[in-house]
């Protein structure tokens, strides 16, 4: 296969991110990172798997996850390779401090950290025999958030955190509007962690109640006074009239001097929460959802490991100290030359290439604390992806979205699905199952329960070497790399402005995407050509919901709205599918200040006037994740 050469900014993202000192070609750091990965093999093997890696990745049909492709070979090969991992503090001083210590070694190690900060008792709460002194969970995020702004790691790289709430914590109602306020949590992304009880409570039109060690609490109304004699109503947490009253004495905002006047109990419904968490994504970004109890029974891990978060993008559930260790599939490379078809043979063979190249990697992985370690020794999880799904489309001439679309992304993922098994069966068999395999439990497991029986005939007989195999990442840094559309989102536009700051001097440039501008050049159809506004958001949900049916752990994929969308208008449809899928995220155009990317609207008149300006490569979709201030997948 034929060694790819980098467009203009992939070229300039390597040389300003990936290269190693002397590296001046794609082909050269591709060399080292197979030369790398490989030594993880049987010493008659290395050759021979150093050959398949470097062809993989030279080609592009590989793309390994970012910090594999910064940290191979580095310090003598001593260095973190893994985007990131999940850390579940407890209630105690001991574990938020220790929490705090592993999450800036993992931070200055280049990986990203998500937590679910739900056993952290609430803002308020009594602490032994101190009343009303619990700085509550938020500010536990505050702490870790205040931490990562002095940590970069690698060139330029950003602290990548996640932050998740179960939605029965009483702290629910501050952690949802916390990032309204865009100053706050700026190097997170934040999500509500919902439950199967929850989906069905607002379904039903019922009252919702917050827990917190086997205490009920309840939302209270109380009027709020400001120095102005301004009055609001405001809802506050507690365990009673007196409770909450206090609370909203002693904890409410910092430079509020108002006074509170108790209205009295008045529960939320279910449905009103389901609908404030919208109002504050649709407006800010922020939070998404994470179905957590979906995630813990559409798994193959329940039997032994509880997944409490995911990582800064969504992408993968995960046990405290659990990893992500990410590869992708380039799928705009699997598409045959004259655009008929899939190269299904070359599609099987970079898949099980991926799975075996990401076994490896946690073989030769330098952890950042011994507990990531232990967990990734219990499992063996490893994440391969895909990236360039639109690509694809567009060379296959299938619009995103469509009903085409859903039939052929199903037998496009059940194939890299079944791939892969096959693949983690054979190193099994050639190795060793991961530690915590049982045969019986896993195939009871129900994500194992829809594999083909052929494959699951070879679990019981050979067993499986990674617990957990598959995940959709976002993909915005390494799809630009290597000049594709980015994961499963569609391009964000066929051409925009691209707005930015140097020397605080504000700068603007119009982007034609790479793959549009050969087309409109060579007078190919322009018709596959959708922006990612222009899809309409059932459509993207379908999307995701399709693919997950393949994936065993979860998507990282962003529903954009245009400007004029309303929370209303969004909130039903997400209730629709968040049964289906294991986590959601929505970003409304101009929800967050500074946008970089402004969509020219595809039109025939705007096609003519923008043609003649010429950029060689364009930037990927602005994710929520990266906007966020997350670039954990890279």
């Amino acid at each position: 296969m034929a060694i790819t050469t980098l467009n203009k900014l992939g070229q300039e993202i390597f040389e300003t991110r990936y290269a190693y000192p002397g590296e001046t070609k794609w082909a050269e750091r591709a060399k080292v990172i197979a030369r790398t990965v490989a030594s993880a093999e049987k010493d008659d093997e290395k050759e021979k798997a150093e050959k398949r890696f470097y062809e993989s990745i030279g080609s592009g049909d590989f793309i390994p996850g970012g910090r594999i492709i910064f940290g191979a070979g580095r310090n003598r090969g001593q260095h973190n390779l893994l985007n990131c991992y999940v850390i579940i503090p407890e209630d105690s001083v001991d574990s938020i401090g220790k929490t705090i210590m592993d999450m800036y070694k993992i931070s200055c190690a280049g990986g990203g950290v998500g937590f679910n900060v739900s056993k952290i008792r609430p803002r308020g709460d009594d602490i032994g025999s101190v009343p009303n002194s619990a700085p509550g969970s938020v500010s536990v995020l505050q702490m870790i958030n205040e931490v990562g702004e002095h940590v970069r790691a690698g060139k330029n790289r950003r602290t990548a955190l996640m932050g998740i709430l179960n939605i029965t914590h009483p702290d629910l109602i501050e952690f949802l509007s916390v990032k309204l306020d865009q100053g706050q949590l700026n190097n997170f992304n934040i999500s509500v962690a919902i439950t199967d009880r929850f989906l069905e409570a607002v379904e039903l039109g019922e009252d919702w109640f917050f827990s917190f060690n086997n205490k009920e609490y309840h939302s209270y109304d109380l009027m709020r006074t400001d120095a102005e004699g301004k009055t609001e109503v405001v809802k506050v947490i507690g365990l009673s009239e007196e409770d909450s009253l206090t609370r909203a004495n002693n904890f409410h905002k910092v430079g509020w001097t108002d006074t509170f006047e108790m209205l009295g109990r008045k529960d939320i419904k279910a449905r009103e929460l389901w609908d404030k968490i919208w109002k504050n994504s649709v407006e800010s970004g922020d939070p998404g959802i994470y179905n957590i109890d979906l995630a813990n029974r559409y798994t193959n891990v329940s039997y032994f490991e509880k997944l409490d978060s995911t990582n800064p993008c969504g992408e993968i559930s995960l046990p405290s100290y659990g990893n992500c260790c990410l590869g992708n599939v380039n799928l705009s490379n699997m598409v045959l030359e004259d655009g008929s078809d899939v190269d299904w043979k070359r599609l099987a063979k970079t898949v099980r290439t991926g799975v075996r190249f990401l076994d490896n990697v946690l073989t030769i992985n330098t952890f950042p604390t011994d507990e990531c370690k232990t967990v990734a020794d219990r499992s063996r999880r490893v994440g391969l992806g895909v990236t360039g799904l639109h690509y694809m489309f567009i060379k296959l001439g299938i619009t995103y979205g469509g009903e085409k679309c859903l039939e052929f992304l199903e037998r496009l993922f059940a194939t890299i699905r079944d791939e892969a098994y096959k693949m983690s069966i054979y190193l099994a068999r050639d190795k060793t199952p991961f530690a915590e395999f049982d045969s019986k439990k896993y195939l009871n497991e129900e994500f194992a329960k829809t594999l083909p029986a052929r494959i699951r005939m070879l679990i019981k007989r050979y067993g499986v070497r990674n617990a957990v195999m598959l995940t959709i990442p976002p993909c915005g840094t390494i799809s630009m790399l290597h000049g594709v559309s980015s994961g499963i989102e569609p391009i964000f536009s066929a051409m925009y402005n691209r707005r930015w700051r140097s020397n605080n001097i504000w700068k603007e440039q119009l982007v034609v995407d790479p793959l549009f501008q050969e087309y409109y050049d060579k007078g190919k159809p322009l018709d596959p050509f959708v922006g990612a506004y222009d899809v309409a958001p059932e459509e993207h949900i379908k999307v995701q919901a399709t693919i997950q049916k393949y994936i065993d752990s979860c998507i990282s994929k962003t529903i954009n709205l245009p400007s004029t969308a309303t929370p209303e208008e969004f909130s039903q449809a997400a209730l629709d599918y968040a049964g289906y899928l294991k986590g959601l995220t929505v970003y409304r155009a101009g929800a967050k200040e500074g946008e970089p990317l402004k969509a020219i609207d595809f039109t025939p008149e705007n096609i003519e006037k923008y043609m003649g300006e010429r950029v060689e490569s364009a930037m990927a979709v602005g994710d929520a994740c990266s906007l966020a201030g997350g670039e954990c997948g890279e």
